[in-house]
């Protein structure tokens, strides 16, 4: 695999800017696809997430330019706009331009700049010691696998699951990523070779998870813990719609086929009953019980990193060490009905 001095001037600058936020205590993705009604629009060089307080959480994104010619005014115009698309935080742009009108221009423009002094320094200090390997040594472990694009389409799964990152955390997400790591773990169990490939890709899912839940958490956090397993549970059933709004679209579905169908009124009948029933078939208690323990929330956002890290190392994933990441790990594997045992016995063979 390509290491990082093998990568382009560009890529490298983004993995010693992650490098360096990472140490700051933030959550870092890089290349964070930005989808607008399935086009492709950019990518977020940059994406980070952090936790501020017990009720808020922040989220910026940078822009990254390492060229002779930077157009960092204009660049400072790109990442604003894209703040604003994305509903994020803060924009930072990382750029070789260091003349004081910029900053001054950025500053009025409420972004951040990281100038062509500082990147110098950054890059000039920077040492690989963290032994992390880059988004591209990910890439290439999954298209190392021939069958990936036929087995489920691996790379373009983990695309998907990232660019979810651009649009507001939510339960919406947080369920989309449950049913996309339920994919990677059924692997681990079932593609021997490249179990540790899509145990990779499982933590990864995994961490997105444990973000989307710290994020939801931060408007419930105050409720006692009967209240907060409530949330919950609405929202792991029904999304960011909650219990009423899916009520409608039910209502609505049944009373076309109760107008529009022959038999209908049985029809409609037989339909909310057979929603109902699969709706409640979900195991949702297990996540429920465990996300509105007050030391899951305390905690929570440390897994996400722990799992990244773990991910993205350069030895292969194992179990992790750590008892409470275990047992988050342990947590999604029961709501996906999968035996621990099992599962830690595939990792060992």
């Amino acid at each position: 695999m390509a290491d990082l001095i093998s990568l382009s001037k560009g890529m490298r600058l983004e993995e010693i800017l992650r490098d360096y936020f990472l140490k700051t205590g933030v959550y870092v993705v890089r290349g964070v696809p930005f989808v607008y009604e399935q086009e492709d629009v950019t990518d977020i060089d940059l994406w980070m997430y952090s936790r501020t307080s017990s009720f808020s959480r922040e989220i910026t994104i940078v822009d990254i330019k390492n060229k002779k010619t930077p157009q960092a005014l204009e660049r400072i115009f790109w990442v604003n706009g894209l703040k604003q698309a994305i509903d994020a935080n803060k924009a930072i742009i990382a750029t070789t331009d260091s003349r004081p009108s910029t900053k001054l221009f950025a500053k009025k423009q409420n972004v951040m700049v990281l100038d062509g002094k500082f990147l110098s320094k950054l890059v000039r200090n920077y040492r690989d010691e963290n032994e992390r390997i880059s988004d591209e040594e990910l890439t290439t472990l999954i298209e190392s696998y021939s069958l990936q694009k036929i087995d489920g389409d691996w790379k373009g799964r983990m695309k998907a699951c990232k660019s979810v990152l651009s649009k507001p955390l939510s339960f919406d997400s947080c369920n989309y990523w449950l049913i996309e790591g339920y994919f990677f773990a059924q692997l681990v169990l079932t593609r021997d070779r490249e179990k540790f490939t899509a145990l990779r890709c499982l933590y990864l899912i995994a961490s997105y998870i444990a973000l989307s839940i710290d994020f939801c958490m931060r408007e419930i956090s105050f409720l006692d813990i009967p209240e907060r397993t409530d949330k919950l549970k609405e929202g792991f059933f029904f999304g960011d719609r909650g219990l009423l709004g899916t009520n409608e679209i039910i209502n609505f579905s049944t009373s076309i086929v109760s107008n529009y169908l022959e038999n209908g009124d049985v029809q409609s009948r037989l339909l909310k009953e057979r929603i109902n029933s699969d709706i409640s078939k979900l195991p949702v208690n297990i996540l429920a019980e465990y996300f509105a323990k007050t030391e899951t929330i305390n905690h929570i956002f440390s897994h996400s990193k722990y799992l990244e890290n773990l991910a993205m190392r350069k030895s292969e994933p194992q179990i992790p060490e750590a008892l409470e990441v275990k047992g988050y790990l342990y947590c999604l594997l029961d709501y996906w009905q999968i035996d621990r045992q099992e599962f830690s016995a595939a990792l060992s063979k």
